[in-house]
């Protein structure tokens, strides 16, 4: 629904050309190609199985080098920006739901996102990192390291010829580790992945099969 709002909002907007809206990250990743915009506004979080925004904006990155990419999220996670690799942190801002936003300052954001300015609301970075990964078993890290690259928790089970069930536990208790006290309605496992990745220097390589 706010997605539908935010679209005829911007779509009216005089200084906004064109607005094209996807309702699911296989929509955005298939519908981009060939696609020209100057920004892409996306959520953090985009429901269960689905990558994240920023797993997102990076796919859209392969296809448009440099896109500014604005993420638009009420999820709050301490050094999100961290999550993004070194050399594609440019170009990206992060925006409070919950904030007083209006239309005209969404635009503002967009716009400055075009002209090479990024905002990262306070909100976004207001504890610092803290080194967590000694407390994940060597289990658990190959399980995040399976779902930061985007593995659900069944083929992150046939990965590692597991039971599904144990993959189940295991990621629970990675979750409670990366995210120790998640506010009501926050989605575990992109918040746990984005902490994951922020703590990791490099992705885990999971063992490739024989």
């Amino acid at each position: 629904m706010l997605r539908d709002m935010l679209t005829t909002q911007l779509r009216a907007h005089p200084r906004i050309g064109v607005v094209e809206s996807f309702g699911s990250a296989r929509e955005v990743l298939d519908g981009a190609v060939g696609l020209r915009v100057d920004v892409a506004l996306v959520d953090l979080a985009l429901g269960a199985r689905q990558p994240s925004g920023i797993e997102v904006g990076l796919a859209l990155r392969a296809t448009r080098r440099g896109l500014p990419i604005v993420v638009f999220s009420q999820h709050r996670v301490p050094r999100v920006e961290d999550a993004v690799p070194p050399r594609e942190r440019d170009g990206w801002s992060f925006i409070q739901k919950g904030s007083d936003i209006g239309v005209e300052e969404l635009v503002e954001v967009l716009e400055s996102a075009v002209g090479g300015v990024s905002r990262i609301e306070t909100t976004w970075s207001t504890r610092p990192a803290v080194d967590v990964l000694g407390e994940l078993s060597p289990r658990q890290r190959e399980v995040m390291a399976l779902a930061a690259s985007g593995y659900d928790a069944v083929g992150i089970a046939e990965r590692l010829h597991l039971a599904h069930v144990s993959v189940r536990r295991e990621l629970s208790l990675a979750y409670r580790v990366l995210v120790p006290n998640p506010p009501a309605g926050t989605d575990l496992r992109t918040v746990a992945v984005l902490a994951y990745l922020r703590l990791m220097p490099e992705i885990d390589e999971p063992a490739q099969d024989d």
